[in-house]
C-alpha cells in the first residue's frame, strides 16, 4: 500500500455554535463502539461534556464474546497503553510477535514488530471485540462530563434555530422524546450510518456478499505468537492466534468458490483449509468437528462523499467501511478516534469547523487508497480463485494479489503519527497540526 503523497485541500469552513442550553452536551455521539468510547473518553479528559447514545440496551460487562477478534496493531494499542487500558485488554490472549508470509511451503517473507523503528509496543493483539467494548466502557463510565443513555433511538437531525446549518438531533430514550441541541453530533453508528443518512451524505457502497470464511481451532502448541499469511491456488489464507486461546483461519477468494465451500460437505472444507495451510493441516483435520467452528461475513466497502457537513462529523465505519483484507477497519476507527480528540478540541474552542476539514483533508486520501488497494487485490484474488483448476500457487505477486505494506499497517498513516504518539502519551497534540 503506498501512501499519497498529497492531502487534499481542506473543505472551506462554518461556524460551530455552542450548545444552545446548559443541559445541551457540547458533543453527541451516536454509537457507543469502541471508537465512540475512545472519542468520548479522549474529549471528557478533555472537559468537555459529551452524551454518547446507543441503540442496544446496557451490555453486561463481563458476560460472553460474540467471537469477533480484531488484530489491534502498535499505533492503536500505544494509544490504549497510553490510557492505562492495555492490561485489561492482554488478558487472555496471545500476543503477536511477529509474522510470515507463505508460499507453497516455503516462507518468502518475514517481519517482526520489535524490529519496526518507532512501534510504541513491539507486538499485536488480538482482542475480543466485546472485552474492548467493556475495558473502554468502564473507563466512560469514570470518566468526568461524559454520560452514556443506552436504549436511545435517533428518529432525525432538526435545524438549529437562530443558527444556519447546525442541526440538532431528536432523541428518543426511555423517558420520553426530547430534542438535543449541541455543539457537535458525530456519527459513530458503523458502515450503515443512520446519521449519516439523516445529514444527507452521499455515499458508494461495494458490496461483497461472499468470498470470506472464517475457522476456529484450539490454540496448539506449535503455532506460538505469529501472523501467517498463505497464497495458494484458490485465494489468500490468513492464520493468527486469536483470543480464548483459540486459532482463527481466515480465508478470502471468490464468491463462487466461498460459496461452494461454505455450502458443502464440511469435510471438503476441512480440505481446502489443510492444503492451503500445510503447517496446521493435521491440527485443522483433528480439530475441525462441526459447523459451529465455520463463520462466513459479508463485507462493505463505504466511501462518502464527505465527512464533514455542518455541526455533523463521520468518525470511523461512519466514515469509510472497509474490507478485512489487511485487517485495518478497527485500527483506523480507533486511530481516527485518537487523532480528533484534538481537532475536536480544537473546532469547540474556536466555534469553527476548520480543524475537522483539515483532518478529512490529511485523513481522507490515505483511506481512499487504503480501499482501492482492497478492490484491486481482492479483484485479483477473486480472478486467480475463478480459474479453471485454480490459480498458479506462488508468493504475493504471482497470480494476483499481495499483503499490504507493513508500516503503514503498524504505526498508522505517517501524517498522524506525532498526533498518535502524543495520544500514546496521555497528553494532547500541541500547537494545533493534524500531523
Amino acid at each position: 500500500m503506498s501512501e499519497p503523497s498529497e492531502p487534499t485541500e481542506p473543505s472551506a469552513s462554518r461556524p460551530l455554535p455552542g450548545p444552545a442550553t446548559a443541559a445541551d452536551p457540547d458533543v453527541a455521539i451516536v454509537g457507543a463502539g469502541p471508537a465512540g468510547l475512545l472519542l468520548g473518553l479522549l474529549l471528557g479528559r478533555r472537559g468537555r461534556r459529551v452524551l454518547l447514545i446507543e441503540r442496544e440496551g446496557a451490555p453486561e460487562l463481563g458476560g460472553p464474546g460474540n467471537g469477533i477478534c480484531p488484530i489491534l496493531q502498535p499505533a492503536t494499542l500505544g494509544v490504549l497503553g497510553g490510557l492505562g487500558l492495555l492490561p485489561d485488554l492482554i488478558k487472555g490472549t496471545t500476543p503477536v510477535t511477529h509474522g510470515e508470509v507463505v508460499a507453497g511451503a516455503t516462507v518468502v517473507a518475514g517481519y517482526a514488530y520489535a524490529e519496526l523503528p518507532g512501534a510504541p509496543v513491539d507486538f499485536a493483539l488480538p482482542t475480543s471485540i466485546v472485552q474492548l467494548r467493556d475495558v473502554l466502557t468502564e473507563a466512560v463510565r469514570a470518566a468526568p462530563g461524559v454520560e452514556i443513555v443506552y436504549g436511545a433511538t435517533v428518529h432525525g437531525l432538526t435545524a438549529r434555530e437562530g443558527a444556519d446549518g447546525t442541526r440538532g438531533l431528536l432523541l428518543e430514550t426511555a423517558e420520553g422524546k426530547r430534542t438535543l441541541h449541541p455543539s457537535l453530533i458525530v456519527g459513530c453508528d458503523g458502515k450503515r450510518s443512520a446519521v449519516r443518512e439523516m445529514a444527507g451524505i452521499a455515499s458508494e457502497v461495494t458490496e461483497f456478499r461472499r468470498g470470506y470464511l472464517e475457522l476456529r481451532v484450539p490454540m496448539p502448541d506449535f503455532w506460538g505468537g505469529v501472523m501467517r499469511a498463505y497464497f495458494t491456488a484458490d485465494g489468500y489464507m490468513l492464520g493468527t492466534p486469536i483470543a480464548d486461546d483459540q486459532l482463527l483461519f481466515v480465508w478470502i477468494t471468490d464468491e463462487e468458490t466461498a460459496g461452494r465451500a461454505a455450502d458443502g460437505p464440511l469435510e471438503e472444507l476441512v480440505e481446502k483449509y489443510a492444503s492451503g495451510i500445510p503447517d496446521a493441516a493435521d491440527w485443522i483435520r483433528a480439530h475441525t468437528r462441526d459447523r459451529s467452528q465455520v463463520r462466513e461475513f459479508p463485507h462493505h466497502i463505504v466511501r462518502p462523499e464527505r465527512w464533514v457537513d455542518g455541526n455533523v462529523l463521520l468518525v470511523g465505519d461512519s466514515a469509510h467501511g472497509v474490507h478485512v483484507y489487511g485487517g485495518q477497519g478497527l485500527n483506523l476507527s480507533l486511530q481516527d478516534a485518537a487523532c480528533l480528540a484534538d481537532a475536536v478540541d480544537e473546532a469547540l474552542t474556536s466555534q469553527d469547523t476548520a480543524e475537522l476539514h483539515r483532518f478529512e483533508a490529511v485523513r481522507m486520501p490515505f483511506v481512499s487508497a487504503f480501499q482501492d488497494m482492497q478492490e484491486l487485490h481482492l479483484a485479483a484474488l477473486a480472478a486467480r480463485g475463478g480459474q479453471q483448476g485454480g490459480g498458479q500457487q506462488g508468493g504475493g505477486q504471482q497470480g494476483g494479489g499481495h499483503l499490504p505494506e507493513f508500516a503503514p499497517l503498524a504505526l498508522g498513516q505517517s501524517e498522524l503519527r506525532d498526533a498518535l504518539a502524543a495520544a500514546a502519551l496521555g497528553r494532547p497534540r500541541s500547537g494545533g497540526e493534524a500531523g
